[in-house]
């Protein structure tokens, strides 16, 4: 287990310089320096020459004794960062001592599931501590008592986007602010001064929200807000600052009456849905019958029962407020300041509403609910322009929903949608993320007609999507091509024309080099800030590629045993977040019956 706990160590604090008893822990040393750290013995220590972040390790299992653990913390006062392995000791003696000596909790310490760990008998088998910046009260200060908050802001982090502007209000805003920035890829984080001198440094915004402008911050983190008036003008003031593609995560404790929180789930969630798309609540509950032991906070569906009195909502803005307001868009993680855009993460130029981008394409990002993304993209096929990249987006948003639920029914009754988007003629002037849906529906519409049983159609539109001229969007766009290739050829050796499989194989790879060498300069974005997911697609495009190849390479094996070829060449999968997602769901379906 050496190895996998020292990759837990430096995926926590990175690549450091860090101290342990090298004589007790020999190959955790090792692993550490083979994982680029510079180690050290405690006994040693470091040279203090300024540069460099420095933890130190202690393993902790002996008897408890103050006086010991004390001096076993004293070599370690000179450090930035302290590991700590203390499985089976008393956590409030343990903390007590950590705390007197200087240290906190690091706010990257609980991610988003680990809450269960922390009992208030025992701390998990390995935590992470900092420095402290005074004592002030902080709740990374704080023992059992505080382990509830920390876990609801670290839920929340779920949630942020890359890029994201957070808002933080409520209960330990500094704290959760330092949650987010520690545990996510949050732009920035601006946070509501609660009046906490210990919170140093930073955006901070009055408790009127005053000084935030309409519409500019993309995610609200909002845990127990204490309300200048009364719960429901705060979701108003909500609504106000948040952007058109925005999403807030709010909980209270449910309240006694008064105005300062709701009373319960219903007034909580019909509040909320005159304002904001919900898609899930969280429940926070105890896992065992013992008070001191472990508790749990998970998401559940938004009309899910439950009995807690703890309420916690995730709800997004509704994108289709956001059509009269185009040219205020601007995606945090492609901001218009940093230049020209590559046409691949134009969404600005490319979408009517570019709002719905991140509400209704960007997979991970968009609505977590269903039922509510299915009928927004409905709303949106039912209402946007017929060659606009909204609605070829919205059709395949749904085409999708359709293919992973297995309406045969409905994937009929896609069909005309696609036939009518795909038909719109393509001149020069057609912008290149109408042509990327073009390609990408092609593709959706031989899955759908395989789905239907229309193996013609699906050979049909998979050599549509074969052929397509993908190079006038982006070569990471050669994935539906291949992919198109690869699903044609499979029916073709369904139905006994091994040749016409052999020539799909080969246009897969074809394509596959084409996209490899094309000129990628221009389009992974300026230099020195290339798209974070370019290289990566294209590694996928050539990994698609290649399980042509490897048909080509095996083919003969076609002859003497099928599913011996078959064995050899369906070793990949593509579409592999699609997949998963059908795999889920039939999982769902299986625990349900």
């Amino acid at each position: 287990m050496t190895i996998q706990n020292a990759n837990a160590i430096v995926q926590r604090i990175g690549p450091c310089r860090i101290a342990l008893d090298r004589a007790a822990f020999p190959e955790l040393d090792c692993e550490l320096a083979m994982l680029g750290c510079e180690t050290a013995d405690i006994s040693v220590g470091f040279r203090t020459d300024g540069h460099g972040m420095t933890a130190g390790f202690l393993s902790w299992t002996q008897p408890y004794s103050k006086a010991s653990f004390v001096s076993a913390l004293s070599p370690f006062r000179a450090m930035d960062l302290l590991v700590l392995q203390s499985q089976g000791q008393d956590r409030r003696s343990i903390e007590s001592d950590l705390f007197e000596a200087g240290w906190q909790r690091h706010p990257g310490g609980m991610m988003s599931g680990e809450y269960p760990n922390w009992t208030a008998t025992h701390l998990p088998g390995a935590t992470i501590w900092q420095r402290a910046r005074g004592k002030n009260g902080s709740w990374l200060q704080k023992g059992v008592e505080a382990d509830a908050l920390i876990a609801r802001y670290a839920a929340a982090v779920d949630h942020v986007r890359p890029g994201d502007r957070v808002l933080v209000d409520g209960t330990g805003a500094a704290d959760g602010a330092a949650i987010v920035m520690a545990l996510s890829r949050a732009g920035s984080v601006v946070r509501v001064d609660g009046g906490d001198s210990s919170a140093k440094g930073g955006e901070t915004v009055d408790a009127q929200l005053g000084r935030l402008t309409d519409e500019s911050i993309d995610l609200i983190v909002a845990i127990e807000p204490a309300v200048p008036t009364d719960w429901i003008a705060r979701l108003d003031d909500y609504a106000r600052v948040l952007k058109y593609d925005g999403r807030v995560v709010i909980g209270w404790k449910r309240g006694a009456g008064d105005a300062r929180r709701p009373i319960d789930w219903d007034s909580f969630s019909d509040a909320i849905s005159e304002r904001f798309l919900p898609e899930k609540r969280y429940v926070h509950m105890a896992v065992s019958a013992d008070p001191r032991g472990a508790h749990a906070i998970f998401p559940i569906d938004v009309e899910q029962p439950a009995a807690t009195d703890w309420l916690m909502i995730v709800a997004s803005v509704n994108p289709l407020m956001g059509a009269a307001h185009a040219g205020g868009f601007d995606h945090p993680s492609y901001p218009r300041a940093k230049g020209p855009l590559p046409a691949l993460v134009d969404f600005g130029e490319a979408y009517d509403n570019p709002w719905l981008y991140r509400s209704m394409v960007q997979m991970g990002e968009r609505l977590a609910h269903d039922v509510k993304l299915a009928r927004l993209a409905e709303c949106v096929i039912e209402d946007s322009r017929a060659d606009s990249a909204d609605r070829g987006a919205a059709i395949a948003v749904l085409g999708y929903r359709v293919l992973e639920m297995r309406r045969l029914d409905l994937a009929r009754a896609m069909m005309p949608l696609i036939d009518a988007y795909v038909a719109v003629p393509v001149t020069d002037d057609t912008p290149v993320h109408v042509r990327r849906w073009r390609i990408s529906l092609a593709f959706l519409a031989g899955r759908l007609s395989e789905l239907a049983g229309d193996r013609g159609a699906a050979r049909r539109w998979y050599r549509c999507a074969a052929e397509a001229d993908w190079s006038s969007f982006s070569p990471l766009l050669a994935t539906k091509s291949i992919a198109a290739c690869f699903y044609e050829a499979r029916i073709h050796l369904a139905d006994g024309d091994p040749q016409t499989a052999l020539a799909c194989f080969r246009h897969g790879v074809d394509t596959a080099l084409k996209a490899a060498a094309f000129p990628h300069d221009q389009q992974m974005g300026a230099d020195g800030q290339p798209l974070p997911f370019y290289l990566q697609e294209l590694a996928e495009v050539i990994d698609m590629g290649s399980q042509c190849a490897n048909a080509l390479a095996h083919f003969p094996l076609w002859q003497r045993d099928p599913g011996l070829f078959w064995r050899q060449v369906d070793i990949r999968r593509f579409g592999l977040a699609s997949w998963a997602r059908d795999l889920e769901r039939e999982n769902e379906r299986l625990r349900a019956a």
